[in-house]
């Protein structure tokens, strides 16, 4: 057990067998009495609280916590710093700095398993298990005690400036803290961090602004169309005469230009009989004369028959002539690559393709027209680009190995440069299937990490392999990069097949697709668990493999020419005996009911113009009678 007391009163005591750091105060009115604050337990284990000391005039305790199992087997020795000023010791405290770490490793000489420490005001000595002492001098405000490369008797520590990245305001034997998620230190020796744009990377531990679109994702495989839901041509073409919306869908609609049409007819039947039945100017006769004289010359219904047929005929050449367009112009939709939006119909994404897709086990051959298309495929050259984000690290850090077989490799970078705090690499693998190990010899932070192949483009005939360039960030608010990594990358191959409009041999375009593998909780730690690192490299393993299976789509045309060609002579046909039909109604219902009224009207005419006559005779014969009679006389 070990026992610290500071002049305020305040006492800590260690308790390594129950694994335990209590934190008493003397009650002032009782000075033999102690209240118990708080208490801190190590996990389960034993060893916390070896030593105990009060530093900094009393504000930061340091705790020398020796880790052993339960079966009180050694494991590790450590020393942890607590700001005692904030007033929250406990289990949950988040400790100051940490001895050792990846930037303050042990003096060389100096044994791993530390026994105990002593502390004046400001000063702390720490001896092994050897006996051999190692003495913190306090340094300022951006700057840390550094440890000496050379063995000493006894070992000092010399200060040192914080790592860019890092800030310390006190003065003390404490480590320089990382600079907190939104706010960089771009400099060695910072005293504060500095507040980063709101629209930046700025991660924990950052060294600079990063714009946010250096996180961006590219992927280059997208999921394949779904078949429209009707793929019969017949259906489609009759959808689209017979529809009207709104809006520009009404205006390109074959049927209300129809109706409008059929609109303009009715008009000139309405000018007709107002010739016909309420005008007797020889004029107007032969103005109506001309009228269905020209209209039964374009009757393509009753061929001439009727002068109302060439009017229902406008009508019918409308219809026909945007079903005719609008053939044309969806036999052109395909395929889906190099076309944009249809303006013959409502649905702009209308197009001339229905799509199949599946997966196939690569374990079955494929069939003999997509050889080459894998041929392609796995002759194609990867290029490993990996971007280290938010740090100052160099290329001159950077080490590569190759696995080759079961032995690793070491091979050099085909590109390397660092702009803005984005340290990018690329590397060109030996084969597609490989694993790359990349290490970095610098302590510098990380803020996030972007990964990804590339690939060149090839074509042969019919079959072309397109260009390889995708890649996915990792990143994680309030996190830096771990200095141990491991991210696999799989491929899948995925085939396109066209299948021509014209013609009998597909085209095949090939790319992969990248699936990623990795845990953001093991990319990525907290303050906490940054500064208990003691790695002074980061090692990137990649792992990339290929999955047992392959992607097929399949894209084919709706309509063809000639199945194109039939079904608009055969929605000709049905236009003309639809409209036939409304003339075999017209004459059977509405011409002898037309005729009915008309003799009806006649034969009432010629009523009235008989009685006209008659009452215009007996007149005549009235005024003649009393020209020729003399007036009669009465006498009474």
């Amino acid at each position: 057990m070990s026992i610290s007391i500071n002049s305020r009163g305040y006492v800590l005591v260690g308790m390594q067998f129950i694994n335990r750091v209590l934190l008493f105060s003397v009650n002032i009115n009782n000075p033999i009495s102690l209240v118990n604050i708080s208490r801190n337990t190590n996990g389960r284990s034993l060893g916390n609280g070896k030593s105990v000391a009060w530093l900094n005039n009393e504000s930061m305790a340091a705790i020398l916590v020796n880790t052993y199992t339960l079966a009180y087997q050694w494991v590790s020795s450590q020393i942890y710093l607590y700001d005692m000023t904030l007033n929250n010791y406990s289990s949950d405290s988040t400790q100051l700095s940490i001895f050792p770490n990846y930037h303050q490793s042990l003096p060389a000489g100096f044994s791993s398993i530390f026994l105990n420490i002593i502390s004046s005001s400001t000063s702390l000595t720490l001896m092994d298990d050897i006996g051999t002492l190692l003495i913190f001098i306090p340094t300022g405000p951006g700057l840390f005690p550094l440890m000496p490369d050379t063995a000493s008797i006894p070992t000092i520590t010399s200060p040192k400036a914080c790592l860019p990245g890092m800030y310390k305001s006190n003065y003390g034997i404490n480590d320089c803290t990382l600079c907190p998620a939104g706010t960089k230190a771009s400099v060695n020796g910072s005293i504060n961090c500095m507040a980063c744009a709101p629209d930046s990377l700025c991660s924990l531990g950052a060294t600079g602004e990063v714009p946010n679109s250096e996180l961006q994702n590219r992927d280059q495989v997208i999921a394949y169309p779904e078949s429209p839901e009707s793929t019969i041509f017949e259906e489609i073409l009759i959808h689209n005469m017979f529809y009207i919306g709104s809006g520009r869908c009404l205006v390109i609609s074959p049927l209300f230009w129809s109706l409008l049409v059929t609109g303009f007819a009715f008009l000139i039947m309405i000018i007709v009989a107002i010739l016909n039945f309420c005008t007797m100017n020889p004029e107007g006769t032969q103005v109506k004369k001309k009228i269905q004289y020209t209209f039964k010359k374009i009757d393509m219904i009753r061929e001439g028959e009727l002068w109302v047929g060439g009017l229902a005929s406008l009508s019918l050449i409308v219809m026909l002539s945007f079903a005719y367009a609008f053939s044309n112009g969806y036999f052109k939709e395909y395929p889906i690559e190099s076309v944009s939006g249809f303006n013959l119909a409502c649905d702009t994404s209308m197009r001339n393709a229905k799509f199949q897709t599946g997966l196939r086990s690569l374990g079955i051959a494929p069939d003999e027209a997509e050889h080459e298309i894998f041929h392609l495929l796995d002759g194609q050259s990867f290029t490993l680009n990996v971007a280290f984000l938010n740090t100052l690290i160099a290329c001159d850090a950077i080490s590569i190995q190759a696995l080759f077989g079961t032995t690793w490799s070491t091979i050099r970078w085909s590109n390397c440069t660092n702009i803005t705090s984005v340290l990018s690499l690329s590397i060109s693998l030996p084969s597609q299937q490989t694993s790359i190990e990349i290490s970095i010899a610098d302590i510098g932070t990380i803020g996030a990490l972007r990964i990804g192949l590339s690939g060149p483009t090839m074509e042969k005939d019919l079959y072309y392999l397109r260009e390889l360039n995708a890649y996915r960030s990792f990143s994680q608010n309030g996190s830096a990069l771990a200095h141990t990594l491991a991210v696999s990358l799989t491929t899948t191959k995925v085939i396109n097949e066209t299948v021509p409009i014209d013609g009998h041999d597909s085209n095949y375009t090939g790319i992969y697709a990248l699936t990623y593998g990795a845990n953001l909780n093991s990319l990525f730690l907290s303050q906490a668990a940054y500064s208990q690192l003691t790695s002074t490299e980061t090692i990137l393993t990649v792992a990339i493999g290929e999955s047992t299976y392959y992607v097929k789509n399949v894209q084919e045309p709706i309509v063809k020419r000639a199945e194109l060609i039939f079904h608009n002579l055969l929605f000709t046909v049905v236009c003309f005996e639809i409209f036939g039909l409304l003339f075999v109604v017209y004459k059977l219902i509405f011409e002898p009911m037309y005729n009915l009224i008309v003799r009806m009207y006649y034969r009432r005419r010629e009523r009235y113009q008989a009685n006209d006559q008659k009452n215009n005779e007996e007149l005549t014969s009235i005024d003649h009678r009393s020209n020729v009679e003399p007036p009669m006389v009465c006498a009474f």
